[in-house]
C-alpha cells in the first residue's frame, strides 16, 4: 500500500518486489521455450550444477542477458542429449532452444531455470 509523501505517491521496496513477484507469476504460469544464445556455461564442478550466462544479440550487440540456473540432474540429461545428437557436450557460445520456467523472488532477484534444451535447434544451426 502506497503512503503519500509531500504529494508524491511512494512505495516500499518490498511492495514493489511483491507487485514485480505477482505480475511474473501471473504471466509466466508455466514453464516455455525460448532461444538464446549459450554465452558462458560456468559448470561448478563441486556441485554438478550449472549457472549460464544467457544472450540474445542483434547484429553482435548483445542486447539481452540474464544468468540462468541449470541443476545438476537437468545438466546431466541434457547433456548426455547433446553428446548423443552433436557428438558434443553442452558448451559456451552455442545457440540453444530451451525449456525454461521464470520466477522472482524479493531476495535474490530474476531467476531463469532451465529444464531442457532441445539438441536438435542447435545441430540445425551448426
Amino acid at each position: 500500500m502506497s503512503i503519500e509523501i509531500s504529494n508524491k505517491k511512494v512505495f516500499s521496496l518490498s511492495e514493489v518486489t511483491a507487485s514485480i513477484e505477482r505480475t511474473i507469476e501471473a504471466r509466466y504460469k508455466s514453464a516455455f521455450w525460448m532461444t538464446a544464445e549459450m554465452n558462458k556455461l560456468n559448470y561448478y564442478k563441486h556441485s554438478g550444477h550449472c549457472y549460464p550466462d544467457l544472450i540474445e544479440r542483434n547484429n553482435e550487440k548483445v542486447i539481452a542477458q540474464v544468468r540462468a540456473t541449470l541443476w545438476k540432474g537437468d545438466f546431466q540429461n541434457i547433456n548426455r542429449k547433446f553428446l548423443t545428437v552433436l557428438k558434443e557436450p553442452l558448451k559456451d557460445g552455442i545457440k540453444i532452444l530451451l525449456l525454461a520456467k521464470i520466477s522472482f523472488d524479493a531476495l535474490h532477484g530474476l531467476s531463469i531455470q532451465i529444464l531442457d534444451i532441445d539438441p536438435g535447434y542447435t545441430l540445425g544451426d551448426l
